[in-house]
């Protein structure tokens, strides 16, 4: 059994189930490592509390969660301890001495202590998961219903699955659902004021900064948002959500604060992000920035109004912002200021000299 400490507290044990838990999803990236590191090296005791955790979750299947053992067989298996022993030797009536006493007292503390420790763990471990993705990266997931999603970079998704329904809740990016087919547990994703429901079908969220865009890749989903439509009273002053509307295969719709109509793109360029590619048709200057910095710490800000309104196309790799940056170079009137924090667009103008 492993030894613990008396003297560490709630709230230290409940820090270091936490990034127990966080360390062992393996999702920890540089910058949370160096938070970790500094947790650890704060004080003694946040290190003494995690090692504790880790040796009682190695032990778990062997701890008495049950309640099966009493404490005289606690105080047996203590005084197996040398150091134990050692100290009750000098008495010839063990169940007499101060040692005695302590060892029964710390066994009895171990074993609520376990308990305690355990569940935390517990608690941690089976709260409603988080998966994250940063700058660059992008990750597949198989959930534990068989449904998978593909998270693109700098996104977010919380999942709750309950006996009645599959929840999942955007937060922020995009991700593509593939859905295994279970009639009596709808698949329903939330972004914001949207709701996709589906029950077997794959499509993608896509949380923007102008709103939400669903696009179906197979089978079908239904859309509920709280955008009101035209057959809303436009005179109303009530809150009033939207009549869910039925979205097929090929179909996508971008929800605003507008009605917006839906539309039949090429699906292949919807979810051309699982293949790292970028891919504009006719996107303004502000789309191609939000997509590029998904993708690099350097972000790209349009900083002249009137670029706004300047439209590109063009088919890049993710994995390659150097090459994006370079057909900008080559448009007319657009001129690009490269700093170590960030990488500007304005207009370019006339003797002006261009980036460096």
């Amino acid at each position: 059994m492993p030894r613990f400490s008396s003297k560490l507290n709630a709230q230290i044990y409940s820090e270091a189930a936490e990034w127990f838990v966080t360390c062992r999803s393996g999702t920890l990236d540089d910058a949370e490592r160096r938070k970790f590191d500094h947790w650890l090296r704060q004080s003694p005791q946040h290190l003494s509390a995690y090692v504790e955790l880790a040796a009682i979750w190695d032990e778990g299947p062997g701890l008495d969660a049950e309640r099966r053992y009493d404490t005289e067989t606690l105080v047996a298996e203590a005084l197996a301890d040398r150091s134990n022993v050692t100290e009750l030797g000098r008495s010839t009536d063990a169940s007499a001495s101060p040692a005695y006493s302590r060892v029964r007292w710390l066994a009895a503390a171990v074993a609520v202590l376990s308990l305690g420790l355990i569940t935390t763990l517990y608690v941690y471990m089976f709260r409603d998961p988080t998966f994250v993705t940063h700058v660059g990266e992008q990750r597949s997931i198989a959930l534990s219903d068989g449904s998978t999603m593909e998270l693109n970079s700098r996104s977010e998704v919380r999942v709750h699955y309950s006996q009645h329904e599959r929840a999942l809740e955007l937060i922020e990016g995009q991700a593509l659902f593939r859905v295994a087919k279970d009639a009596s547990r709808p698949f329903v994703v939330t972004s914001g004021d949207t709701k996709v429901r589906a029950v077997g079908t794959q499509f993608d969220v896509n949380k923007k900064r102008e709103g939400t865009v669903v696009t179906v890749v197979e089978g079908r989903v239904s859309v509920q948002t709280n955008v009101p439509d035209a057959r809303i009273d436009p005179m109303s002053v009530e809150v009033k959500a939207a009549m869910p509307q039925l979205l097929v295969a090929g179909d996508q719709m971008t929800v605003t604060d507008k009605a917006q109509p839906i539309t039949r793109p090429d699906v292949a360029r919807a979810i051309a992000w699982t293949q790292r590619q970028l891919v504009f048709e006719a996107a303004t200057l502000a789309e191609v920035a939000e997509e590029f910095n998904r993708y690099n710490q350097r972000q790209l800000v349009v900083q002249d109004p009137e670029l706004y309104d300047f439209h590109i196309s063009g088919v890049f790799a993710s994995t390659d912002p150097g090459a994006l940056l370079q057909f900008l170079r080559e448009r007319a009137g657009v001129q690009i200021v490269e700093t170590d924090g960030a990488i500007y667009l304005t207009k370019k103008r006339a003797g002006v000299v261009t980036d460096r």
